[in-house]
């Protein structure tokens, strides 16, 4: 809110140089370009400040501006597939979680045989870790959420099933609450298991902090409906 206030202040400042200027023509320059100097140079420090201000969903001005869009169930899988691709990349991993299984596509090798996949996961591709993570999204209820909750609610129940169901009935479906208390949750298993969760928990954290990032940034949505 400083922001704004800094803001009202300059453009405050600038009536008073211009009714300055107006009442005062005959006399010396010198006061007008000192206040015109402040003025260029703190609306400078203001923009600056407003470039590099981050989007906060606690902020409540931002967190208002959270909207629900019930879109196709199309468009929203797709929507929520590519972000968790995106985190998930598509390299092996040979040990992975609490199993210590492989996984490809962020699809450990039992998930991907219980949806149907019978070859060894090393082998699996892009479309088939599509056709599993299709499954995993029905299967979830998510298609049953406005955007962008489920994709909050998707990429939850992607790491953990048990974790979203959870905090989608605890949270009421607040998006602020229920990336709070994931973060808050993975800060504990660290706590807990360092020796295994401690490794993931940056990664855990800029993946909350991403999401965050779209359910307050429009642009991925309107780049799937153009």
């Amino acid at each position: 809110m400083s922001l704004y206030a800094e803001i009202l202040d300059m453009i405050i400042l600038s009536k008073i140089i211009e009714k300055r200027k107006n009442s005062f023509s005959g006399q010396s320059r010198t006061n007008g370009i000192n206040f015109e100097s402040l003025l260029k140079t703190s609306m400078e420090k203001i923009t600056l400040q407003k470039n590099e201000c981050k989007k906060d969903i606690n902020d409540p001005f931002f967190s208002h501006q959270i909207h629900n869009y019930h879109l196709d169930g199309d468009i929203n899988f797709e929507i929520a597939l590519d972000f968790v691709l995106k985190h998930e990349g598509e390299k092996l991993v040979k040990q992975d979680g609490l199993k210590n299984e492989s996984s490809k596509f962020g699809i450990l090798q039992t998930t991907a045989y219980n949806y149907g996949y019978k070859g060894d996961i090393k082998d699996l591709t892009k479309e088939q870790a599509r056709v599993i993570y299709k499954k995993i999204w029905d299967k979830s209820g998510a298609s049953g959420l406005p955007y962008p909750l489920s994709l909050v609610y998707f990429d939850t129940y992607v790491n953990s099933p048990a974790m979203a169901k959870k905090l989608l009935e605890k949270s009421g479906g607040d998006i602020v609450k229920f990336l709070n208390m994931r973060e808050q949750r993975y800060i504990r298993l660290s706590e807990k298991r360092p020796d295994i969760f401690g490794n993931y928990l940056k990664g855990w954290k800029n993946r909350i902090n991403n999401l965050r990032a779209m359910v307050i940034d429009k642009r991925p949505f309107d780049a799937k409906m153009a």
